[in-house]
């Protein structure tokens, strides 16, 4: 039985291409920059606290101490959506300011494939190319959800989730509190989210077996979300090179977005019987 061999594969290669280094000047030559002297990131703008979140860290950040078990929470939902309403406020702004006709996504501009073939991001590319990326991703969410109005329309359904979650903590508080005149509830509820201070409260629900529903939809709508804003923060500050991955993103937001809009509108049902049984 032949046993593998490294040093074989590599003198092979090195024999067949001219070896990794000759490669990687061929390579380096065409893109013209080092890749490796552009690993750090630089020059954070406006958009970067968009590309430094990630909602899946956040998710297990909600862990309970020595468990499994993610308590998940109002205030961790809501951010989650504001920052994907924000994501695409910086796409339309990103799309305003854009040239009139569609890049050619089928021929990406060289540099622009080097960046993606070496895992980079927009923050670790020159001006010029930060410029063709947000071209580039203007087209590139345009052609995964179809049109202009699918963005927005997509927007305006993330909208209606933020209100409707407000909603939800505003109750909440209100029922954690003495009567109070409705100016001074809205200010104290406004200054307790600026500074993350509903992260603590409760439910809504009170009866336990429908508590465990609440809590049930609460995960699904974070987590569908989660993989919302992770494909878009990837089309907003990555380069993806294969146009076969559309067809995939695409169906992968559009059944999270779904998933999204069904867990709200049947968590709200469920919320506004339960209400109303209780008050009568």
């Amino acid at each position: 039985m032949s046993s593998y061999d490294d040093d074989s594969d590599q003198d092979n290669y090195a024999g067949a291409y001219g070896g990794y280094d000759d490669l990687y000047d061929d390579v380096m030559e065409e893109a013209g920059y080092d890749a490796w002297d552009r690993m750090e990131e630089f020059d954070y703008d406006e958009e970067t606290y968009l590309f430094e979140f990630d909602p899946f860290v956040e998710y297990f950040d909600l862990l309970k101490d020595d468990s499994d078990v993610v308590i998940m929470t109002y205030q961790s939902l809501l951010e989650l959506a504001e920052k994907t309403c924000q994501l695409l406020s910086a796409w339309k702004l990103r799309a305003s300011s854009s040239p009139c006709n569609e890049p050619d996504i089928g021929s990406k501009d060289d540099k622009l494939l080097a960046a993606h073939v070496f895992g980079l991001n927009m923050y670790q590319i020159c001006d010029e190319e930060r410029d063709e990326l947000k071209i580039y991703s203007v087209a590139k969410l345009l052609r995964i959800l179809g049109s202009e109005d699918e963005v927005f329309n997509f927007q305006e359904e993330v909208n209606q989730v933020v209100k409707f979650l407000k909603n939800c903590l505003h109750d909440i508080l209100e029922s954690c509190l003495p009567p109070l005149p409705d100016p001074v509830l809205r200010i104290l509820f406004s200054q307790l989210l600026r500074v993350k201070g509903l992260q603590k409260l409760g439910q809504v629900l009170e009866q336990e077996p429908i508590k465990m529903v609440e809590k049930d939809y609460m995960d699904k709508l974070y987590l569908s979300l989660a993989e919302v804003y992770d494909h878009l923060k990837v089309v907003m500050f990555n380069i993806t090179n294969a146009d076969s991955t559309e067809s995939t993103w695409s169906t992968l937001i559009e059944i999270n977005i779904t998933n999204a809009d069904s867990t709200e509108s049947t968590w709200s049902t469920l919320i506004e019987i339960n209400i109303t049984n209780a008050d009568s």
